[in-house]
């Protein structure tokens, strides 16, 4: 008769704290941490406040949260995979990508002449992971004051390269991430070259905007400073802004 009375008294502290659960409200955070309380506010999309069991209010923005779980906390549910042959690669993490970019900027010499340059790129490549996507680019750059600067009387130089980029921080949840890309190979009519960018990317995880502050480094022919006019193999800087969309 005792061990009857306490299996019907375990089971009735069970319902009892099942039951307190259900009243409550749950907030997952981006941060891995989960708030339990009383939902007081919650706009979609941009949102959400809790009084907390320890009585405290707090407020989150649509992109700290993660979900919102009303009563008991559920299980999160499974993403089932579309059926057909069909792959929609912006759905996912890993596949194909590509970008066009347009930057402009102008050569870093302090107290001597500098040139402005131009360029359209287009890269392609294979994204393996938020952080890192890999890739080839070609493009057409336009050098500005080119005949007191390169000694080249082309103005026109057609860069391919190899591009490795990647987010610095996840873009789920996010609008706005920073981003790195690094660019390395030749240019017709110039040489080697190599250019590091950082700067933010606007969008969606498989569909952004970017803006971007780029170092050129370019090995080229130039004008050797004497009386008599001759060309020496040079290794000049350039600062330049670049603007591109990515998908």
């Amino acid at each position: 008769m005792k061990k009857l009375i306490s299996l019907v008294a375990a089971l009735l502290v069970c319902v009892v704290a099942y039951a307190q659960d259900s009243d409550f409200d749950y907030v997952f955070l981006n941060n891995g941490s989960v708030v339990k309380g009383i939902i007081e506010n919650e706009v979609e999309n941009v949102s959400v406040t809790i009084r907390a069991t320890n009585g405290e209010v707090y407020t989150y923005k649509a992109v700290e949260v993660r979900k919102v779980a009303h009563g008991k906390a559920p299980k999160t549910p499974e993403v089932k995979k579309p059926s057909g042959s069909h792959v929609d690669y912006t759905k996912n993490e890993t596949g194909f990508w590509f970008a066009a970019e347009l930057q402009g900027g102008v050569t870093v010499r302090p107290n001597k002449h500098n040139m402005q340059f131009g360029e359209l790129d287009v890269v392609a490549g294979y994204r393996i992971s938020d952080y890192v996507r890999v890739g080839v680019g070609i493009g057409g750059r336009y050098y500005g004051g080119n005949h007191d600067f390169r000694a080249n009387s082309g103005e026109f130089s057609v860069p391919i390269y190899a591009n490795v980029r990647g987010n610095f921080i996840p873009t789920e949840y996010r609008k706005v991430v920073p981003y790195y890309s690094f660019d390395l190979g030749g240019a017709l009519r110039d040489g080697v070259f190599l250019r590091p960018t950082i700067g933010l990317r606007i969008g969606e995880p498989r569909a952004a905007f970017l803006i971007g502050i780029s170092y050129l480094g370019q090995s080229t022919k130039m004008w050797k400073d004497d009386p008599k006019p001759t060309k020496e193999d040079k290794f000049f800087s350039g600062v330049s802004l670049k603007i591109g969309y990515e998908f």
